[in-house]
C-alpha cells in the first residue's frame, strides 16, 4: 500500500468497518492491526497482536462485552495492576504492553472518540529500576585499560580513533551509562566533574553523573587533541 493510500485509509477508517461492527472493540483492533501490517514490520506486528490479544481477553472477562466505550481509564489502570501483581510481569513488559495500548487507543479515539475520553490518557509507565552492574574483576578492567592505552601509541589505520575510543571506554566504565545515553549527550552537558541533565532509559533524567578523574583526563585529552570545543 502506498503512503498516500495509507494516509487516506486512516482518514476514512470508520468507513472500512461495517455499520453493525462499528461498536465492536475487536473490529477496531483488527482494523488497526491491518493498517499497521501495511506500514510496519512483521515482527512488530506479531508483538502488537499478542499485546492486544492479551488485553482483549482481560477486557472481555472484565466487562462481559465488546463495546468500545466500556474501555475506560480505570479499566486500563486495573489491567496494568493485573499484569504487575497477578501475572508478575516485569515493569519493562508492562510498559511495552501499555505502549501498544496507548498507540491503539490514540488512533481509535481520533476515529470515534471514546465516551469517557481516551482510556490511556494520564496513564503513566511504571518506574524501571536500573539493573545492577555486574562488574568485571579488577584485573580484567586493568587488562582492558592497558590494551586500550597501547592502541593510542601504536601505528594504526587512518579510520581508527583510539583517543576517542579510550575516552568512551572510561566514561562508560565509571558512569554505568548506556551507549545510547552517552551518544545523546551535548557538549555543554560536560561540566567540570559531572555530566548534567543526562537523559536515561524510561524518560528519566539524572541531574548529575560524576566522572572519575581518569575518565575526565581521557575525555579532556580527546576534546583538546581531536574534537575541539564546538557545540554539538
Amino acid at each position: 500500500m502506498a503512503k498516500d493510500d495509507l494516509a487516506l485509509t486512516r482518514l476514512h477508517a470508520t468507513q472500512l468497518i461495517p455499520t453493525d461492527k462499528r461498536e465492536s472493540l475487536v473490529a477496531w483492533f483488527n482494523l488497526s492491526l491491518t493498517l499497521e501490517g501495511a506500514a510496519g514490520s512483521p515482527i512488530t506486528l506479531d508483538a502488537k497482536k499478542r499485546d492486544l490479544g492479551n488485553f482483549l481477553s482481560f477486557f472481555l472477562d472484565a466487562t462481559g462485552g465488546d463495546q468500545p466505550d466500556q474501555w475506560t481509564r480505570s479499566l486500563t489502570a486495573h489491567y496494568l495492576r493485573h499484569l504487575e501483581r497477578r501475572e508478575r510481569k516485569s515493569p519493562t513488559t508492562v510498559n511495552r504492553r501499555l505502549a501498544t495500548l496507548r498507540h491503539t487507543a490514540n488512533w481509535i479515539h481520533a476515529q470515534r472518540p471514546f465516551l469517557a475520553g481516551n482510556p490511556c490518557d494520564r496513564i503513566h509507565d511504571l518506574d524501571v529500576d536500573d539493573p545492577e552492574w555486574k562488574g568485571l574483576a579488577d584485573i580484567d578492567v586493568t587488562r582492558l585499560k592497558s590494551a586500550a592505552e597501547q592502541l593510542i601509541h601504536i601505528r594504526r589505520r587512518r579510520n581508527q580513533t583510539p583517543i576517542r575510543d579510550f575516552a568512551i571506554f572510561l566514561v562508560l566504565l565509571h558512569t554505568g551509562l548506556r551507549i545510547s545515553e552517552l551518544l545523546g549527550l551535548e557538549f555543554d552537558q560536560y561540566q567540570g566533574k559531572h555530566l548534567v541533565n543526562v537523559k536515561r532509559k524510561g524518560k528519566k533524567v539524572t541531574r548529575k553523573v560524576f566522572l572519575a578523574k581518569d575518565a575526565r583526563e581521557s575525555l579532556d585529552r580527546y576534546i583538546d587533541d581531536v574534537r575541539g570545543t564546538t557545540p554539538g
